[in-house]
This record gives C-alpha cells, structure tokens and sequence, in this order.
C-alpha cells in the first residue's frame, strides 16, 4: 500500500495576520493533514527564532487511521517577540516499522510558517 498526503496540510492559528499578541496570552496554531497508507506523517513544532523545537509538553497530538492532527499550544512572551513558528510535516519510518508492503518512506514534507509574533507587554 502506498502513503501519501491526500494534500497539505491545514494549518490555522488564533494569530491576527498582524502577528499582534499581549504578554501572557495563550496561543494556538493547528496543522491537520489527511493521508493515507500504513506510516502516519510526523508533524513537529519549531520556534525560528531559537531554531528550538517545542516539547511535547506544548503539544497535542491526535492520530486516526486517515488524519493526524498536531495543536500547538504556548504562552506568549518576550522571548518570543519577533519569532516564526514553523510546523513541518513529512514521513519517517516508524520504530518498530508496522507491517507493510512499502518499501521506501514517502519523500513529502511541508512546512506552514505562522505571522511573526509581535508580543506586547501588559499594561
């Protein structure tokens, strides 16, 4: 069976286009992809400004036969003023590998890159 992404993913946050937050504010970006075959595609969260990624403490994840669903949740802070948050999603091998017939990994990745954040201090 081959794995595939159906198509990109859907990627959304609570952002304004303008990147605009107050310190202290939670945060949500969401990334959704359909697919299909035996491999699930992996989605991970990174700050560009740091070049960090987020643990999965700042992340839920939900996986179905069809749709993984990645939401990352964070607090908005100074540290990150003036970051991009990119969500990238692509196939990898699973440890242990699943039964399958395929024999090599899909060579799809995509990455959604959020507004730049412009925090502001509360008042």
């Amino acid at each position: 069976m081959c794995n595939n992404a159906e198509k990109n993913p859907q990627c959304s946050t609570d952002l304004s286009a303008s990147g605009a937050v107050l310190e202290n504010d939670v945060i949500l970006m969401t990334c959704s992809i359909t697919y299909s075959g035996s491999w699930a595609p992996v989605v991970n969260w990174m700050d560009l400004g740091t070049g960090q990624f987020f643990s999965d403490d700042n992340i839920t994840l939900t996986t179905n036969e069809t749709t993984v669903t990645s939401q990352l949740k964070i607090t908005a802070s100074a540290d990150f003023h003036g970051s991009q948050i990119h969500c990238n999603t692509f196939f990898a091998e699973p440890a242990p590998s699943p039964p399958t017939s395929a024999t090599n990994v899909p060579s799809y990745s995509y990455t959604w890159t959020s507004p730049t954040l412009n925090v502001h201090c509360e008042l």
